[in-house]
């Protein structure tokens, strides 16, 4: 099995707040989610217009998360 193999995508503790001051990060995720790990990769993602600004903060903070679960080498 391999371990650098992208399962899942998901938001942890995501308030009631947040979801109510941003309603499109929710269907956001899960669009850009379902690509990224069909792709195996960021490159290539897309997304509607109207989602752009919501769609790359999260394409932004989806990278720094894959950059810090790297393993060395790979």
């Amino acid at each position: 099995m391999n371990s650098s193999v992208i399962r899942s995508i998901r938001l942890v503790n995501l308030s009631q707040t947040v979801t109510a001051m941003y309603p499109l990060v929710e269907p956001c995720i899960d669009t850009l989610a379902k690509q990224i790990c069909e792709k195996q990769s960021l490159e290539g993602v897309t997304y509607p217009d109207e989602n752009r600004y919501t769609s790359q903060l999260l394409l932004q903070a989806i990278d720094a998360a894959l950059q810090k679960a790297a393993y060395p080498g790979d």
